[in-house]
């Protein structure tokens, strides 16, 4: 026996190789546990899922892939079974038959083995449509297709609610009628139309003429009904291709996009008043009104849709101040200035926006040396421009007929502050001015007659002033309207006196309280014997027809003193002081020797 021991090389080899083959089997069964494990978890999540998904075969026949599976989610979409879907073609996707060229363009896709997505209407088993974001993509092995994937998911409630909100975006939540931002977007659109096809359209700004009583009268309420039976009689007056939008408040506008020429515009803005003209009947109460209509053509009054909506603006105006019902732009409605045409646009928004102010300039009684009168004066508190005075805006206002709407605006904010004042202890008078226009309005003595029952103000606690001009434009009308107002317990003053070439027979007959001597002539008094004579004179003939004289414009000591010696009875000015806001004034009234005294 050899003393040398066996070679053990051979077992080391075999132990090793069994052992590494016994590792990679079990490696190998790990890794397929692993694979089943998550496919079983990947099948539970396509089938859990609520997205729609389908497998496809490839696309070997003409009609393309077929499918061979589908989980919960595609079969909850559709409201169809596994086994109704199984086998199918593309065709079981329910693309609407309006969307052929999509359908034909899913086909394409896959025939030429490109990835396919689109949003597609689809129709479910019970015939219902929803909407859709479809995908489908190619799944390769080796270059080769071997099967399509199809991601379906159900927008249509997101599909919904972005159509709702860009429909609320672009309409009156009040009539459901187009809204301002939709009315610029058409109108945008049929002036292109008309440019290239060298055709005409209207633009129609309309607002109610008496809406504003209805809502004093009847409340809020009873003015959004009716807003909505407006905005129904309208759109039965117009075809498919016209369309009308509201604005805000009582305005509307009307496109007419295949208006031929000024006749037939005309004869539409005469039936939209006609059938306005008819009474409505709101919660059983009987209520008329009327309509103001201004009216631009493209191309004849304007190119953009811009200078359309400023120039109707005007013309509605215009219509308003003359009671023509509609009236077409004119040259003569607009302003001759770049920056006026500016201010009437904005006019049109600072109401609404609460830009205007009133201020309180004192007037001074010269003989007891007390203030309990005051002036009224507006100003324009502009968002760009500041504080505007009067004569900035008031012009334009009044040339444009705006002048009425802010002259009811002040009246009513004038009674509402003299209430508050009562209320707390200090009865002061308030004037306010009245333009010419709104002295020819016949239902002037009843507004003002409501505005004092409004806010509970005595009459006499209210004076008039109109201007000399204004009475001197239809005398017998002003007389008529001022007669009425005196009657109610209203004083009236005659502003500017001494520069409207009023005859001495006129003023002896108008029914006023007052006379007010122009500033021209105050201001003068010192250095001109003849301003002195003319202010001694109108003081003589006013005190011997009983009536009261105020002095405007008095700047310094000299000239109070002047005035006091001719018997003047008031006077105001920047020396007595200067236009005040209603907390200024109190303060002014409480610290001043003029002021009067306040109840406590």
């Amino acid at each position: 026996m050899s003393d040398e021991l066996p070679d053990s090389s051979w077992f080391h080899t075999d132990w090793t190789t069994s052992v590494e083959s016994i590792d990679a089997r079990e490696r190998e069964l790990l890794e397929q546990r692993v694979q089943t494990e998550q496919l079983k978890l990947l099948g539970t999540a396509v089938h859990v899922a609520g997205q729609g998904i389908a497998i496809l075969t490839p696309a070997v026949e003409a009609v393309g892939p077929r499918i061979a599976f589908v989980n919960d989610g595609f079969c909850s979409i559709y409201g169809r079974s596994r086994e109704e879907v199984i086998g199918q073609t593309p065709e079981v996707f329910g693309i609407v038959e309006r969307q052929a060229a999509i359908a034909d363009s899913l086909l394409h896709h896959v025939f030429e083995r490109r990835p396919f997505e689109a949003e597609v209407t689809a129709r479910r088993k019970d015939g219902t449509e929803i909407e859709l974001d479809l995908q489908l993509v190619p799944v390769h092995d080796a270059g080769e297709i071997t099967h399509w994937v199809a991601f379906v998911r159900d927008v249509t409630s997101v599909k919904h609610q972005f159509v709702m909100l860009r429909h609320q975006a672009m309409h009156d939540a009040l009539t459901d009628l187009p809204n301002r931002t939709m009315l610029f977007d058409r109108l945008d659109r049929a002036v292109d139309e008309a440019r290239r096809s060298r055709s005409s359209i209207a633009l129609l700004l309309m607002d109610l003429d008496r809406f504003k009583e209805v809502n004093d009268t009847f409340g809020h309420h009873f003015g959004d009904i009716l807003l909505k039976a407006v905005a129904f009689r309208l759109k039965n007056q117009l075809s498919l291709n016209d369309m009308v939008a509201r604005l805000g408040g009582d305005e509307f506008a009307i496109v007419l996009a295949e208006a031929m020429d000024s006749r037939q515009v005309a004869v539409m803005a005469r039936r939209i008043l006609n059938t306005l003209q008819q009474p409505f009947v709101v919660d059983g109460q009987v209520l008329e009104i009327g309509a103001s209509i201004g009216i631009a053509l493209y191309p004849a009054h304007g190119n953009d849709s811009r200078t359309l909506l400023r120039r109707a603006d005007v013309a509605m105006y215009a219509a308003k101040q003359s009671q023509a019902g509609y009236t077409f732009h004119k040259d003569d409605h607009e302003p001759k200035s770049a920056e006026q045409l500016s201010l009437v646009v904005e006019m049109r928004h600072a109401l609404e926006r609460n830009e205007f102010e009133l201020y309180y300039q004192p007037k001074l009684h010269l003989r007891s040396g007390l203030v309990t009168r005051v002036e009224v004066l507006i100003r324009w508190n502009h968002p760009q421009r500041g504080l505007l005075p009067p004569g900035a805006f008031v012009p334009i206002a009044e040339r444009t007929g705006l002048i009425r709407t802010i002259s009811d605006w002040l009246l009513d904010r004038a009674l509402r502050q003299c209430r508050e004042w009562q209320d707390a202890g200090a009865p002061i008078h308030v004037a306010v001015n009245l333009s010419a226009k709104s002295l020819q309005e016949q239902m002037l003595p009843t507004k003002v007659d409501d505005l004092l029952k409004k806010w509970k103000v005595d009459p006499r606690f209210l004076k008039i002033e109109i201007t000399e001009s204004s009475i001197m434009a239809d005398p017998a009308h002003a007389l008529a309207i001022m007669s009425m107002l005196q009657s109610m317990g209203v004083r009236l003053s005659v502003d500017d006196f001494g520069t409207g070439y009023s005859s001495l027979t006129h003023l002896r007959e108008l029914p006023i309280d007052e006379i007010k001597i122009d500033k021209s002539f105050v201001t003068g008094m010192m250095n001109s014997d003849a301003d002195t004579a003319i202010v001694r004179t109108v003081i003589d003939l006013a005190h011997n027809l009983g009536k009261q004289v105020c002095a405007e414009g008095v700047e310094d000591e000299k000239v109070w003193r002047k005035l006091r010696e001719l018997g003047c009875d008031l006077a105001q000015g920047y020396w007595i002081s200067k236009p005040l806001s209603a907390t200024e004034l109190i303060r002014w009234l409480s610290e001043n020797a003029w002021g009067l005294t306040i109840q406590r």
